[in-house]
């Protein structure tokens, strides 16, 4: 006789909406399939196979190993969540009427586990397939029932030793997934900008070893404003620097010109053997004392044997290792002209405005001459992340060259600020409104013959699917009674202004506040400026 089981999941991934949050949980639900087969007799048909149920239990496991060659191997449990979904009494199993098929007889035992979310999403990362992984166990123990048929088998010989309790296996790896929910029309044009937006108040750098006043480069004030939110599938994001000079005389502000910008995008990648220090306060991870290698994981990386006997430890690893590189494409140089004699704050001392440049940044998604020869992966560009032992983090990196008229010599002197302001990079969610446009485009809607056109559309740009039935409803139609703790009280966020930002920032130390409306960016590959009046 023969017993087996898998586990199949009801979707295939677990998709998390937007960012991590301790106060949301989701959902992983399917069925634990169980298979039954009669035994091979060597007289006659074959027996009835059956066996009595005793329990299934079902375990959701989240791991992070880290094996690089400059680290070697680490590994660190996310979290355990364990659902016991055995019925209240023993049930018992067979496949009568179906021994001679040669095929087994199934049950399904639904399931529905609440897991947190504030969990990373799976990803690969290192070398030879480590990174975070989710994984679903069942375990399923059950006894074999004896048939009281006078007819001889060889399995009679066995039977005391039948009465035992058995148990089989199995594991489904659990995909887990991050999206960010589209913004409403946020297909008709990737570089306009429909989505939220950030602005950064940058405190520009500069050498300190310069012949550049730097009583001149204190007085700059910049603003950036980027997409609060970076779809990982597009090609480029819009960028918007405003600068202004605070308290500058009329005659310097007319000797200070800016030459040119330089725009470059960084994905840093960050490997760690400890979890990272405040990561216990910020997420529920599980405590030390369940961490490996006190408690092992359950599926552990092949490595992990290797490191824990001691052969992979001979060689002196480093607590961390970085790799950065830039996603600018290779025919890019970053580098864009804004013309001699601009002098853009000339008239800063008369009426106060803002210098402005916009210009639209690329972005590649792999670097094709990675030059890191001891990595076996190639520079691919990734969501931004932050887990206990690998963050990825984005940023981008800007360089001003100014140039200044000495007021004794008329002599130029140059010198270039630099700054830097994070950036977030994310998967979106699919759009379901985009297939309604592109039908809508090509003139053809997709109706049935004979039926109106749709008048309303889904409000809501993604939703997940429903759960079953029989996961919600007993069979007299009865609603289930969940047992699990309830979940918090849903509070409405705020929808965001997908058009633009209003911004009221106070930068001067006295009354008049002043402010700054974002406008709709036209996409361009060079920068252009404008002024901007308070």
């Amino acid at each position: 006789m023969s017993v087996s089981i898998d586990i199949v999941p009801s979707a295939d991934s677990i998709d998390m909406i937007g960012e991590a949050d301790l106060s949301s949980n989701y959902s992983v639900s399917g069925h634990v399939s169980i298979a039954l087969t009669s035994p091979y007799a060597l007289y006659g048909p074959r027996r009835t196979a059956r066996i009595l149920l005793h329990s299934v239990t079902l375990t959701f496991e989240g791991q992070s190993e880290v094996l690089t060659p400059q680290t070697g191997y680490s590994a660190v449990r996310l979290c355990t969540e364990t659902r016991d979904i055995t019925p209240p009494e023993p049930v018992e199993m067979n496949n009568e009427g179906h021994e001679d098929s040669g095929k087994p007889c199934y049950w399904n035992v639904l399931f529905n586990m609440s897991i947190p979310g504030w969990l990373p999403p799976s990803a690969v990362y290192g070398v030879e397939g480590a990174g975070v992984r989710y994984t679903l166990f069942a375990e399923v123990k059950y006894t074999v029932v004896c048939d009281n048929n006078n007819s001889f088998s060889l399995s009679h010989l066995c039977s005391p030793f039948r009465s035992r309790i058995r148990n089989v296996e199995t594991l489904k790896d659990i995909l887990l997934r991050r999206l960010i929910a589209p913004y409403e029309d946020s297909h008709t044009n990737e570089n306009m900008v429909l989505q939220p937006q950030v602005t950064y108040l940058i405190n520009p750098k500069y050498p300190k070893d310069t012949r550049f006043p730097t009583d001149i480069l204190s007085t700059l004030q910049v603003l950036v404003t980027v997409p609060e939110h970076i779809d990982i599938e597009h090609h480029s994001f819009p960028v918007t620097i405003r600068m202004r000079t605070k308290g500058l005389p009329a005659d310097n502000c007319k000797r200070l010109q800016v030459n040119s910008v330089s725009v470059n995008v960084v994905q840093k990648e960050r490997y760690r053997t400890t979890i990272v220090e405040g990561y216990y306060h910020r997420y529920p991870i599980s405590p030390p004392k369940h961490q490996p290698p006190h408690v092992p994981l359950r599926d552990p990386h092949p490595m992990a044997a290797i490191y824990e006997s001691g052969l992979g430890g001979c060689v002196a690893h480093s607590r961390s290792v970085i790799r950065e590189f830039s996603l600018l494409p290779p025919d890019e140089p970053g580098f864009y002209s804004l013309g001699d004699n601009n002098y853009p704050f000339s008239k800063d001392a008369e009426q106060r405005t803002w210098y402005t440049m916009e210009t639209s940044v690329p972005f590649v998604h792999q670097i094709t001459d990675d030059k890191t020869v001891e990595w076996s992966e190639s520079s691919i560009i990734r969501p931004s992340v932050y887990s206990p032992l690998i963050s990825i983090l984005h940023e981008a990196a800007i360089e001003l060259n100014c140039a200044y008229a000495l007021p004794e010599t008329d002599e130029i002197v140059t010198e270039r600020i630099f700054f830097s302001f994070p950036l977030r990079f994310q998967l979106f969610a699919p759009d379901t409104q985009s297939s309604y446009h592109a039908f809508a485009l090509s003139g053809v809607l997709p109706t049935q013959p004979g039926l109106p056109e749709p008048s309303l559309r889904s409000s809501k740009p993604y939703t997940s699917s429903l759960p079953a039935y029989s996961q919600l409803f007993d069979s007299n139609g009865d609603r289930k009674v969940d047992h699990n703790p309830p979940l918090p009280l849903y509070t409405p966020r705020a929808s965001p202004n997908v058009s633009s930002t209003s911004l009221s920032l106070d930068l001067d130390t006295d009354s008049d506040s002043e402010g700054i409306e974002a406008r709709e960016i036209d996409p361009l590959l060079s920068s252009r400026y404008s002024y901007e009046s308070d």
